[in-house]
C-alpha cells in the first residue's frame, strides 16, 4: 500500500491542528499538531501506516506531557490578566495639554501619550492627576484622580 495518501492526510491534519491552536487558548491542540508533524516525517520515508499512527500517538502524548506545565503557567491567571489597552483601565495618569477643539485632552498614562476625555462636566488642566475608567476606541475615558492627603498621626 502506498504511503502517498497518508502523506497528504498528515499534512492536512497538522495544518488544521496548528491553525486550530492559533485560534484557541490553552495549548491543547499543539501537542497533536507536533505528533501529526512527526507522523508526516515518517510518511515521507514510506514507513508503514501502523507505525505512522504509533509515532503520532507517542509523540503527541510526549508533547502533551511536556507542554502542560507551560500551558498551566500561561493560563493560570485566567481571564484576570488585562492586555492591550484594557491594561490601562484603573491606572492613573497626568494631563499634559489644555482642552483641544474636539473636546479631548492629551495625557500621559503608563509612559504613553493618549487622548482622554471625561464623562463629567469638569475641566481638566495640565498637571492634573487622572484615573482611567474605560477605553472607547483610541480615547481613554478618565475621572479626576482622588488626591491623597497625608495625615499626621497625633
Amino acid at each position: 500500500m502506498s504511503s502517498l495518501p497518508w502523506f497528504w492526510i498528515w499534512i492536512v491534519l497538522a495544518a488544521a491542528l496548528y491553525i486550530g491552536e492559533m485560534l484557541t487558548v490553552g495549548f491543547f491542540l499543539l501537542p497533536f499538531a507536533i505528533g501529526a508533524t512527526a507522523a508526516l516525517i515518517t510518511a515521507i520515508f514510506n514507513v508503514p501506516v501502523g507505525i505512522q499512527w504509533a509515532v503520532f500517538i507517542v509523540v503527541s502524548l510526549i508533547a502533551l506531557v511536556a507542554t502542560r506545565p507551560l500551558a498551566r503557567r500561561i493560563t493560570a491567571r485566567g481571564g484576570n490578566v488585562k492586555s492591550g489597552v484594557d491594561r490601562l483601565i484603573g491606572m492613573d495618569g497626568e494631563v499634559l495639554d489644555q482642552k483641544a477643539p474636539d473636546g479631548t485632552y492629551r495625557a500621559r498614562v503608563a509612559r504613553e501619550i493618549w487622548n482622554v476625555s471625561t464623562d463629567e462636566e469638569c475641566e481638566l488642566s495640565p498637571g492634573m492627576k487622572i484615573h482611567v475608567v474605560r477605553v472607547e476606541g483610541t480615547r481613554l475615558i478618565v475621572t479626576v484622580a482622588p488626591t491623597v492627603v497625608p495625615t499626621v498621626a497625633p
